[in-house]
């Protein structure tokens, strides 16, 4: 998507001028960060491509091996249910 609007057309990239109120996972949210995750995925028969499946936020949790692991242990993930993005729980290595 380098040089593109891709990620601006498919909802997961935002400029300054969407501050307030973002369209992201299919409905309207509060504007949170520039970059959100998601995978769209596409298939191409003959010369017409066809736009097949996208996926946002806990759709992408099984490519995430971290998550995995987490979801296994006893306080799992230890989110906050008023986290919006639900990774309040992430901090830099030297935040703990």
């Amino acid at each position: 998507s380098h040089d593109s609007d891709f990620n601006f057309d498919y909802r997961v990239s935002f400029n300054d001028e969407d501050k307030g109120s973002i369209h992201y996972n299919y409905k309207d949210r509060p504007f949170f960060s520039s970059e959100m995750p998601g995978i769209s995925v596409f298939a191409k028969e003959g010369e017409k491509i066809y736009y097949t499946y996208s996926t946002f936020m806990r759709g992408l949790d099984p490519f995430i091996t971290t998550y995995q692991l987490l979801d296994l242990v006893p306080k799992g993930r230890d989110e906050d249910d008023n986290d919006n993005y639900k990774m309040g729980w992430v901090r830099h290595n030297d935040s703990y």
